[in-house]
């Protein structure tokens, strides 16, 4: 099972998510990166689920 994931965009085309990220040390932007990855390859074991989201 594989994950899409999306990244939100705002009309003008700038990321949230970009800006947030570029403000990160490096090992943070590495832990965060590990993360991703393995949610897009489906594995969610370190996922805290909370009501009404990935039920």
């Amino acid at each position: 099972m594989s994950i899409t994931v999306e990244e939100y965009l705002f009309e003008d085309g700038s990321s949230p998510y970009k800006a947030w990220f570029d403000t990160l040390d490096v090992h943070a932007a590495v832990k965060v990166t590990i993360a991703k990855l393995r949610l897009e390859l489906g594995n969610t074991s370190r996922v805290k689920w909370f009501e009404g989201i990935g039920e």
